[in-house]
């Protein structure tokens, strides 16, 4: 799938064919852009953002047009869909086409810095954007592979049951509470004017992100209302022992991810870049364990199957494995 950058102005390309060969369009390519972003708050299944952008026909390469996304549209993270429309032969054609607009994990300033990178095309040392590009979109997929996490915030729904315990551990960090259920009964949505509590409870991100606790701030002990010859209410045999009953599915809908990409996230992509541009080099840091001279034996260490291929990029990535995290 096609990816353009947050913010960025990347061209979105497609050819045209008839008859099994790639022409030209004889007219104008219009293209129209929805967003088809999964929501979990509504059941829209797409949105028209843009329509009739007319394609620029690229000289150099036939039957190829482009067109690029608007900032408007690329101001964040989301997911397109882009319908091409065209005449050929006579009559009607279509496309369909699908990009992710995306947060790369690094700075690409930086990785042609750090990598020594030349932007001069006369230069050995040279990479194009699309390249550039390339090696991040593989460094991000090696990231979130080996650490089991996405470093950018997105909407999601996930399903966790309850331990007796006043907090509720999350397989994903959440950054934002939407709506929670209990057995598929609404407890709390926060999504609405006022916000909808038929829980009588107020659930908060814990400390790492990785668990929703309780605000017991507002809740007054027993032993206030026993002094002051009141009779402490229900809520508080619930608040004040267990919350996130045992067996009892819990089902959260909110906002997961990171807000900002991690010093080590983005240090370890760097490096991974740089071994998607070492083709050349394949034992470089491949955690080789031994080297035979004259028949060339080599041996990697078990660990060349388990981490990225980077053993430096490991030791970044390591804290930040769903595996050894601490997750409340």
């Amino acid at each position: 799938m096609a990816e353009v950058y947050v913010n960025s102005t990347t061209p979105v390309k497609i050819k045209t064919f008839y008859g099994g060969e790639v022409v030209d369009v004889p007219g104008q390519v219009l293209v129209d852009i929805y967003d088809v972003t999964k929501s979990h708050l509504s059941s829209n299944t797409q949105t028209l953002l843009s329509q009739d952008i007319v394609a620029t026909k690229l000289d150099t390469d036939p039957g190829t047009y482009a067109i690029n996304i608007p900032y408007s549209i690329s101001s964040f993270t989301r997911n397109l869909k882009l319908y091409w429309k065209y005449n050929l032969g006579g009559s009607h054609h279509s496309q369909y086409t699908y990009v992710d607009v995306v947060a790369p994990y690094c700075n690409l300033n930086e990785a042609i810095e750090d990598l020594n990178i030349s932007t001069d095309s006369s230069d050995p040392n040279y990479k194009s954007y699309h390249e550039l590009m390339m090696a991040e979109k593989y460094a991000r997929k090696v990231v979130e592979d080996f650490t089991g996490q996405e470093f950018y915030l997105f909407q999601d729904t996930i399903a966790v049951y309850g331990s007796d315990s006043d907090i509720l551990p999350l397989p994903t960090k959440i950054d934002q509470i939407y709506r929670i259920y209990a057995n598929d009964i609404l407890l709390i949505d926060t999504t609405t004017t006022p916000v909808t509590n038929n829980w009588g409870l107020q659930p908060v991100v814990s400390e790492t992100g990785f668990a929703i606790r309780i605000d017991r701030t507002a809740l007054l002990d027993n032993s206030v209302y026993i002094a002051n010859g009141m009779v402490p209410p229900s809520i508080n045999d619930i608040a004040l022992s267990t919350v996130f009953k045992k067996d009892v599915r819990y089902k959260i809908v909110g906002n997961f991810g990171w807000n900002d990409v991690p010093d080590e996230i983005e240090q370890a992509t760097i490096q991974l870049m740089g071994h998607f541009f070492a083709k050349d080099r394949l034992w470089a840091d491949r955690y080789l364990k031994n080297i035979s001279t004259f028949d060339w034996d080599f041996e990697y260490s078990e660990q060349a199957y388990t981490g990225t291929g980077c053993a430096y990029a490991d030791k970044l990535l390591a804290e930040y494995t769903l595996s050894s995290m601490l997750l409340i």
